[in-house]
């Protein structure tokens, strides 16, 4: 059996790293339209302002739900990794018993 861990980890890695990103973005979302957009489009734009609220707060709420998949798959990957790497020392000492 073959298994390259350190590719899997690295796998892992770059997950946790898109993980953060995404989190990053979801944060950013969360913060729009800003306080200076009432002011902006006035009581014209109310409704607009509404509906954009809420469809930026969909977005930010699956953008979050996005990362902490992509997270799980770095915590995955690394469990991976491992049970390979504990695999291949099991195999080899039943094999070395033979």
């Amino acid at each position: 059996m073959f298994a390259d861990t350190d590719a899997i980890r690295a796998f892992g890695a770059a997950n946790s790293t898109q993980a953060t990103d995404l989190a990053a973005v979801a944060a950013a979302l969360s913060s729009m339209p800003g306080p200076a957009a009432c002011a902006m489009l006035g009581p014209v734009g109310t409704r607009f302002l509404a509906a954009l609220t809420d469809a930026v707060g969909q977005g930010s709420r699956a953008v979050v739900m996005l990362s902490d998949r992509v997270n799980a798959g770095h915590l995955t990957a690394y469990a991976s990794a491992g049970a390979y790497e504990d695999a291949d020392h099991h195999l080899g000492a039943a094999v070395s018993r033979l």
